[in-house]
């Protein structure tokens, strides 16, 4: 295709963090996908926490400058009488860093990646620049933040971009005149990375798997509202019935919250399964994590406003059990391309690992389904010409 620009239109997008998780990859992944006859990416992070700089190392391999300034980003850390003053204080002072950088650059369209990151907002508006919010989350609590996310990105939004079904009801629930500006676009998942026929077995081998077992990962940020302490509970049930299970929790806590893996690990204890649940961390290797698997699970007791990790397993033909709320009611197909469970009930999840465990068949069938319902709409094929459609749009007015 013939770009209508005589340059690259530069685009500056703003990010909540300098990691490798969920929107953390869909940035990376668009970014790097982008046609750079047609559009130049170029990112900024936050400095508030003090990250393994995972995502701006990955980006500076694929030639996608990046800058780390001290902008505000809304956190659950500043919801106190004792932090609301830092976040105040960046909220006075970073957008102009921002916007310094989008006079420097010539940027021609700003696009602010999750809700808690706001000086990329705030820049736009002051600079006179289209500006779009790509919303990533659903939050429910506080109550206060619900309702002054909602408010910002109504204000200081020309377009919306929600990743699920789910994610655009609940914020068109708190600003209905959102509805003329919203677009949904569901991230994506590259199908030849995570493929089939990627091999687990090294790394099985590493975390001295035993070979006759069935193993469940749960992938992701250790978090409260990930659920892995729910998680641990119905394995707990589960294992008791199933000789053969072995559990791997894959992910890291936020810096700063080093006390949540700790809890975690004594919860496996008091359970009676230490023995039978592996901790690696963070993992770079994603797609021989899910090929490793048996089954992924996906626990969140909050709806999950994507899940990720729930097409990276169906595009690597691995079966998937979530909790039914959120966006995998879009992704998953109830016994057709995954199982999913009533969330916080631990019997629910226990009795589906439990069924799993025992049926190698039904893991291939969900499996093999999974994969063909990714390659027919979790491309990103599909998802970036979608966003160069938008950015298009918003260029020419």
């Amino acid at each position: 295709m013939i770009s209508p620009y005589l340059t690259p239109q530069p685009i500056l997008f703003t990010h909540s963090a300098d990691e490798l998780y969920g929107s953390d990859i869909v940035l990376l992944e668009l970014s790097r996908r982008l046609n750079r006859e047609r559009f130049r990416p170029f990112v900024v992070t936050p400095i508030d926490i003090s990250y393994q700089g995972r995502l701006s190392q990955a980006l500076r391999r694929e030639g996608i400058e990046h800058r780390a300034v001290d902008m505000p980003v809304l956190r659950r850390r500043y919801l106190s009488v004792q932090q609301i003053w830092a976040f105040l204080r960046r909220l006075r002072t970073g957008p102009a860093q921002v916007q310094h950088l989008c006079v420097s650059e010539k940027v021609a369209l700003v696009h602010s990646n999750t809700t808690a990151v706001w000086g990329g907002a705030l820049a736009a508006r002051r600079v006179g620049l289209p500006h779009l919010w790509h919303v990533h989350e659903i939050i429910t609590q506080p109550w206060l933040a619900r309702k002054l996310i909602a408010f910002m990105v109504a204000r200081y939004s020309d377009q919306v971009v929600a990743i699920s079904q789910a994610v655009a009801d609940h914020l068109l629930a708190d600003q209905p005149r959102l509805a003329e500006r919203m677009t949904i676009i569901y991230d994506a998942v590259d199908a030849e990375r995570f493929h089939p026929r990627n091999q687990g077995e090294a790394l099985r081998a590493a975390w001295n798997v035993p070979a006759d077992a069935t193993l469940v990962g749960v992938v992701g940020r250790i978090s409260a509202w990930k659920g892995q302490g729910f998680f641990l509970r119905a394995f707990a049930q589960a294992a008791a019935h199933s000789p053969s299970l072995t559990a791997v929790i894959v992910g890291d806590v936020t810096p700063g919250e080093e006390w949540r893996r700790q809890e975690l690990a004594s919860l496996a204890a008091e359970l009676g399964v230490s023995e039978r649940v592996i901790w690696p961390g963070f993992r770079m290797d994603a797609p021989q994590v899910m090929a490793a698997l048996d089954i992924l699970a996906l626990p969140s007791t909050s709806p999950e406003p994507f899940g990720m990790v729930v097409v990276e397993a169906m595009a690597t033909a691995r079966p998937v059990i979530a909790t039914a709320h959120g966006g995998p009611l879009e992704t998953i197909t109830p016994e057709e391309t995954g199982l999913l469970v009533s969330p916080q009930d631990p019997a629910a999840l226990a009795a589906a690992l439990t069924r799993l465990a025992a049926h190698p068949e039904l893991r291939a069938r969900l499996g093999a389904n999974a994969r063909q319902r990714v390659l027919q709409r979790f491309t990103f094929a599909h998802h970036v010409a979608a966003f160069e459609t938008l950015y298009d749009h918003m260029l020419r007015g």
